[in-house]
């Protein structure tokens, strides 16, 4: 084996410097792409973890926002009222009420199924249009502001009074039956029996009353002005609207999904990478979505998802009150880290590269320096001990190492200029990290929000520009921030004033509207009862013409009765003259059946049969008799009643004519009295109709009145908030000098 100290320097030298550059280009390459492929991987998990945060904050930020606008609404006079006023005139719907309200707002809405919450008034006069007229655009544009699906309010039975959307649900019974089971009519259950303030939820199912659709509904009591239960508001929470805050910040390739898995294993959320699976599939038994059901936070590093593909997934379980979700990510691995793939194909060529490139050079520069190379290490030994008065031979070559020796002259020359330079450099590098060191506290000041962390201490002339400028900059912030606390005060102050004045103007319009509505009631019932009347006068007055013709009828009645009761006198006696003429023939007709007896008694058995006729002649003889007695005296008695009646009939006709006088002024009083009635009742129907139309207009003031009350409620609360946000920033200085702070800020006054 050759020894290496046998090998000639022009071999050796090339030899040993590919075999350096080689291993250092192989170890350099190696550890830099080491380290890229773990930063790449590192930020890729990284990435992953923030953009799960990032759905996870944006899905809470979501839930809590709606939790808030549940419970501020629920508690909000307005929303009472609105429950109220629903329940009030729904059942003042004259025809079957929901019926009525499915033909108005669903069946006849002139508005596509999607679009029937664009329908506000019907026009039809209805005290329920009017009060839908009134809250209708209110509870809309809480429904675009904070992206529901629906906003729902049940009265106490459990009846579905109003609805933005105006779907199958609408007008419907919760109470009971089918509906009771679906998530609405779950929410509407339990806020019943909840404490104020109380939220209840339902999660994703399908919703069967809107096609089938899913549905997660939350609700909340809506209370009294005495802070009792009056009925329930509840809102659609919309899927879509779920999605979109989980995918807000993943990337745009379409390589990754986020999506929520309940502890069934049920996807409460759909896919964001379309044709994988909708909302309430169920997922595949992959691990984790095993570990998504058990609730547990993972990251797997390589998993299977559900649509087949490797991916990397990042479990975590959300602490969200009322759903029971898990948050799952996924990305897929080949895209992820294509990146690594690059960087070991990029090492590869460029260690190949730099090898040929290093043993070519190495080679053709070692043939050009090893005889020379003696010489010149003397001189750079000496260089190197800091000799710089050493002589440098071979400065007059006109090759390669003559201009290397020229060098070595030239950075003997430097070397003594830096050595020079060296402490005014270390000077200069020590003012630039003191300038450095000032404004990295000044900013951090600046971040935690100190907007007076001037800098007091004057910085090299070099650098003063910097300070000027940044303390300058410090002052125009102060000064705004200045304005904006002001502004956030006198923003806050006003809508307290106009809060406690719409909220006055309520009580008194309220208070006005339940005066109006008892007065046009009252007004409604005697203009009933007026009209009542003078329908009664009016037949009074016909009855008092119809008696007053009557008993002038009846006199010429009295009068040809007197002159019937004379003719029926006359025929009594021409009656009596004919019963005498009758008694004397029973009695003459008995003498014969006497007499007839005694003859067939003469002659014996022949005469039997003829006796007999002679006993019956007899017999009917003193019936005949008996009877004519008997009218004789009725007759008689007749004739006295005839009498006494003519008398009395007599009287009769004179009372009857008085009668007839005193009917006659009645009925012109009867007369006079309904034509003053009639004009009463019509000018009390003008009163009741102006009353009417006062009503209308006083309700819908009280609804404007609350919708203002509200307005000035939320416009407070973001003044609230401005304020907030300022407080955060320290305006006052506390380190430096305050007259220097002063200035600062008069000069940017004056500037």
């Amino acid at each position: 084996m050759v020894k290496a100290s046998g090998v000639s320097l022009k071999f050796k030298l090339p030899l040993l410097m590919v075999a350096l550059t080689a291993t250092f280009l192989v170890t350099v390459s190696f550890l830099v792409y080491r380290m890229a492929e773990e930063r790449i991987r590192l930020n890729v998990y990284f990435s992953n973890e923030t953009t799960a945060n990032s759905g996870q904050q944006a899905l809470t930020s979501l839930i809590d926002a709606v939790r808030r606008d549940l419970i501020m609404s629920g508690d909000q006079p307005t929303t009472f009222r609105a429950v109220s006023n629903f329940d009030r005139v729904y059942k003042m719907i004259e025809e079957e009420p929901v019926g009525y309200l499915t033909r108005t707002y669903i069946t006849e809405n002139p508005n596509a199924a999607d679009a029937r919450a664009e329908f506000v008034d019907p026009g039809d006069g209805e005290y329920y249009s009017q009060s839908h007229a009134s809250y209708h655009p209110t509870f809309l544009r809480s429904l675009r502001l904070n992206g529901y699906k629906d906003i729902y309010l049940f009265n106490m039975e459990g009846r579905l009074l109003y609805s933005v959307s105006k779907q199958a649900d609408f007008a419907q019974d919760f109470s009971s039956g089918p509906n009771a089971e679906t998530g609405l009519g779950k929410v509407f259950h339990a806020a019943i029996q909840a404490a104020p303030g109380d939220i209840v939820t339902s999660d994703f199912e399908a919703y069967a009353l809107n096609g089938g659709a899913p549905g997660a509904f939350m609700a909340v009591p809506i209370l009294s002005k005495k802070k009792t239960v009056a009925g329930v508001l509840a809102v659609q929470l919309s899927n879509q609207q779920i999605v979109e805050a989980l995918s807000a910040n993943l990337q745009p390739d379409g390589q990754q999904n986020i999506y929520l898995v309940s502890d069934d294993g049920v996807a409460r959320s759909a896919s964001v990478l379309e044709g994988q699976f909708d909302v309430f599939a169920q997922l595949s038994n992959v691990p984790h979505v095993q570990t998504a059901m058990a609730g547990e936070e993972t990251l797997f590093e390589s998993a299977t998802a559900p649509g087949g593909q490797e991916v990397i997934a990042l479990v975590k379980p959300l602490n969200i009150a009322g759903f029971n979700w898990t948050l799952v990510m996924e990305t897929d691995r080949g895209v992820a880290f294509a990146g690594v793939q690059r960087v070991r194909w990029l090492a590869i060529i460029m260690i190949a590269s730099s090898v040929v490139i290093a043993a070519i050079v190495s080679w053709v520069a070692a043939g050009r320096v090893t005889k020379p190379i003696r010489a010149l290490h003397g001189v750079t030994s000496s260089l190197a001990e800091g000799d710089y008065d050493v002589d440098i031979t071979g400065m007059n070559r006109g090759d390669e190492l003559g201009e290397l020796a020229q060098t070595i002259g030239n950075f003997r020359d430097r070397l003594k200029l830096a050595d020079q330079a060296s402490s005014r450099e270390a000077k200069a590098a020590q003012k630039t990290a003191e300038v450095v060191n000032t404004m990295s506290q000044a900013l951090s000041e600046l971040e935690r929000g100190n907007l007076a962390c001037d800098i007091q201490d004057a910085f090299d002339a070099d650098y003063e520009m910097l300070r000027e400028n940044f303390n300058h900059s410090l002052a125009n912030l102060r000064h705004l921030m200045s304005e904006i606390v002001v502004s956030s005060q006198n923003v806050g102050q006003y809508s307290s004033e106009q809060k406690s004045a719409a909220t006055v103007m309520e009580n008194r319009t309220e208070s006005a509207a339940v005066t109006l509505e008892e007065t046009a009631k009252a007004v409604n019932t005697l203009s009933d009862g007026v009209k009542a009347t003078a329908d009664r006068a009016t037949r009074v007055d016909d009855a008092m013409q119809r008696a007053r013709s009557e008993a002038e009828g009846s006199k010429e009645v009295v009068t040809s009765a007197v002159d019937a009761m004379d003719q029926i006198h006359q025929t009594s006696d021409e009656i009596t003259q004919i019963i005498n003429v009758i008694d004397d023939i029973a009695f003459q007709t008995n003498l014969l059946a006497l007499n007839a007896g005694v003859e067939a008694a003469r002659a014996g058995s022949a005469g039997s049969g003829f006796a007999v006729v002679a006993s019956e002649v007899r017999a009917l003889a003193l019936r005949a008799a008996t009877a004519a007695g008997q009218i004789q005296t009725l007759t008689t008695a007749s004739e006295g009643h005839v009498s006494h009646g003519v008398a009395m009939v007599g009287r009769a006709g004179d009372a009857l004519n008085g009668i007839i006088t005193q009917v006659a002024s009645v009925s012109a009083l009867v007369t006079e009295i309904s034509d003053g009635v009639r004009s009463q009742s019509s000018g009390l129907e003008n009163i009741n109709t102006a009353m009417r139309q006062l009503d209308s207009m006083t309700q819908q003031n009280t609804a404007m009145a609350e919708e203002a009350a509200a307005s000035s409620q939320m416009l407070q609360g973001e003044a609230q908030t401005l304020s907030d946000i300022v407080s955060r920033f320290d305006m006052e200085n506390k380190s430096g000098d305050g007259s220097k702070n002063a200035d600062s800020e008069d000069v940017l006054l004056s500037a």
